[in-house]
């Protein structure tokens, strides 16, 4: 048997096993995340008493609009985690599930971006976290599309901000940051999806020289 053979193999059960992985991580963060929201809206309702350092939100901050369109989100990107997690326990695992699921990270996360402050949003590090799943599921193309992918969602991001009329939302709600930020974020995003993309290539260089050596050893295995 080949080393890409063996390598393709070997990919495909870590790539399985990730995309489990991935996906109870990606309900912990959406869970996460929707707590953080709730506990901000409900403190800025008046809902929630003011502790201090705790304060999340002064009061009025976050209208009910927002909260709704957030929950939603917030649901069907849940709902589509499940979907994937039935999947994945009939032992159904297509090719491309990784790339789907990848997907559907990068137009929730952008929507809810767009509903938000924008790019001056701090869930804008949760495209960091899109391109860092990438690496469990062992697959250079995904690094690459997922890297892309986040940079592409995050250019949307700063289109709206600089055209708020385009997108019918009023001006004074765009959130323009400067251009220097701009291109920082979008020079670490695809620094970030090189650094993983080199790991993938450190991990199958490694189970190479590994099974080599056993050939080598005469190990049967």
């Amino acid at each position: 048997m080949t080393p890409d053979r063996l390598w393709f193999i070997a990919q495909r059960r870590l790539q399985y096993e990730g995309e489990a992985r991935a996906n109870v991580l990606r309900l912990a963060a959406i869970g996460v995340f929707y707590l953080i929201h709730l506990w901000a809206y409900l403190a800025s309702e008046g809902k929630l008493p003011q502790w201090g350092f705790l304060q999340l939100a002064e009061a009025g901050t976050i209208d009910r609009r927002f909260h709704i369109m957030a929950t939603l989100l917030a649901g069907a990107w849940a709902s589509a985690a499940g979907v994937i997690h039935l999947m994945l326990t009939g032992r159904i695992f297509p090719r491309w599930i990784s790339l789907a699921a990848t997907a559907v990270d990068i137009v929730m996360l952008t929507s809810l971006l767009i509903i938000s402050r924008g790019p001056q949003s701090p869930l804008v590090v949760g495209y960091f976290l899109i391109v860092a799943l990438a690496a469990l599921r062992f697959s250079l193309p995904l690094v690459w599309a997922s890297t892309a992918g986040v940079i592409v969602g995050y250019v949307c991001v700063l289109g709206v901000a600089k055209w708020p009329g385009a997108f019918g939302r009023p001006a004074d709600v765009a959130m323009r940051v400067p251009r220097y930020e701009q291109l920082v974020t979008i020079a670490a995003l695809a620094v970030a999806g090189v650094v993983i993309g080199q790991v993938i290539r450190r991990v199958r260089a490694l189970a190479q020289q590994v099974d080599q050596r056993l050939g080598e050893a005469g190990d049967p295995a």
